[in-house]
């Protein structure tokens, strides 16, 4: 039911993306499911998305109220700022008081829940809408709590269709080289990985 839910979530966001023509990406564990297992990560049940262009950040806010208002579900919109104070609240490890790459006022991620308003607590399911910013020729964000980035000759600006789970939804044209540089053999199911297999660190 959560996966049948998320994907319902997902069919609601990407239809608003496309009236408000912000650019958008399946992204991480997300779009190695798409590709690799036609759909998502059979021990996933959540969704990773992130947006192209950043002169489209300044949509999210509008396109988070039009959801809420018309459909219910749960959003949430945070700073760099607000996130950092998130996780001190919760004793979690945390960033440096100053990310590195963009201002701590600028988005950093979005959230939908896939529980509506009146359901009691925070839902099974999600989708996170991550904020890349460009610096010193990378593509950068965070998550974890850390700061993580990819070389931009690895991301495309070009983006295909691709069928996920009956939806028609948007990738990067060279996904391989992306993937290949964030996970390596991606191609092979590790159930068993987490974030904490990354390199994190900016060189």
């Amino acid at each position: 039911k959560n996966r049948d839910d998320v994907i319902k979530l997902l069919a609601i966001l990407v239809k608003i993306l496309d009236k408000y023509d912000v650019k958008y990406y399946l992204d991480f564990g997300t779009l190695i499911g798409a590709i690799r297992d036609k759909g998502l990560i059979p021990w996933d049940d959540d969704i990773d998305i992130s947006l192209l262009n950043e002169a489209d950040y300044s949509k999210i806010p509008n396109i988070l109220k039009e959801i809420e208002k018309e459909y219910k579900y749960r959003t949430y919109l945070f700073t760099f700022k607000s996130a950092n104070k998130k996780r001190i609240q919760r004793n979690r490890t945390i960033y440096q008081e100053k990310v590195s790459f963009t201002d701590n006022n600028n988005f950093q991620i979005a959230k939908i829940r896939t529980n509506k308003f009146w359901i009691f607590g925070r839902g099974n399911s999600c989708i996170d809408i991550f904020f890349k910013y460009t610096y010193n020729n990378k593509s950068c964000w965070l998550a974890y709590g850390q700061e993580n980035s990819v070389p931009l000759k690895y991301m495309s600006k070009d983006l295909i269709d691709i069928d996920f789970c009956g939806l028609k939804c948007k990738i990067p044209e060279d996904y391989d080289k992306y993937l290949t540089y964030k996970y390596g053999d991606w191609k092979v199911p590790n159930e068993h990985w987490t974030h904490e297999d990354n390199d994190f660190s900016i060189d």
